[in-house]
């Protein structure tokens, strides 16, 4: 059965997730943006061995973990969408910008919109292509669960910033209006920070998209 965990990383307070099958004992983690090694503690808490990291945006307070994690395991990564592949090579500005530590680019399997993909066994995702935050930002939709991973397109309650390089606020809520909104209504949203919603909680109450 396939299960979550969420740990709160990186001086931004980032959502990074932890999916776990506990009949296979293998994981996945999505948006690993700081703290490496609590992140691989969880893993063996569960018993589990890491097979994939998946990335929803390159910014790197979603990804800053990521070499640390490739230092201890080598595992193949998946995300986002190749129109990030600027925002991927802008990582060391990244740290300068926000006062952290250098992070080393990283090679990655860029994802495509409605591409199907299962990193560890029955967590199966639907790659969701959501232009906006950044470029190639994309989300994962868990049909088997009714949740969406949608890393900093939608929170609850607001959007995600379009104000940095490459950002685009039409975009973004163009993507979230024509291809969000129409996921079923009781489909759980979980966003890069902050709180879990649904669907039908933004669709009525995003002041951003009403």
């Amino acid at each position: 059965m396939i299960d979550y965990k969420t740990l709160f990383v990186s001086p931004f307070m980032q959502n990074c997730r932890i999916f776990y099958n506990d009949e296979t004992h293998e994981a996945a983690v999505v948006d690993p943006g700081d703290n490496a090694e609590e992140i691989l503690s969880e893993v063996n808490k569960y018993k589990c061995i890491l097979k994939a990291i998946l990335i929803t945006h390159m910014h790197i307070d979603h990804v800053g973990a990521i070499p640390n994690i490739l230092n201890k395991i080598n595992v193949p990564i998946y995300g986002s969408a190749k129109e990030d592949k600027p925002i991927l090579n802008s990582l060391g500005q990244q740290a300068i910008n926000f006062g952290l530590n250098h992070v080393e680019k990283f090679d990655t399997n860029w994802l495509s919109d409605g591409q199907l993909i299962e990193p560890i066994k029955d967590l199966k995702l639907t790659v969701i292509t959501t232009p906006g935050h950044t470029p190639g930002g994309v989300c994962y939709y868990f049909k088997e669960k009714n949740l969406l991973i949608c890393g900093d397109t939608l929170f609850a309650g607001s959007v995600g910033r379009t104000d940095f390089p490459l950002g685009s606020f039409d975009d973004l809520i163009d993507s979230i209006k024509n291809k969000l909104y129409k996921l079923p209504r009781e489909t759980i949203v979980l966003s890069g920070h902050g709180p879990n919603s649904t669907i039908a909680d933004e669709i009525t109450s995003n002041p951003y998209t009403v």
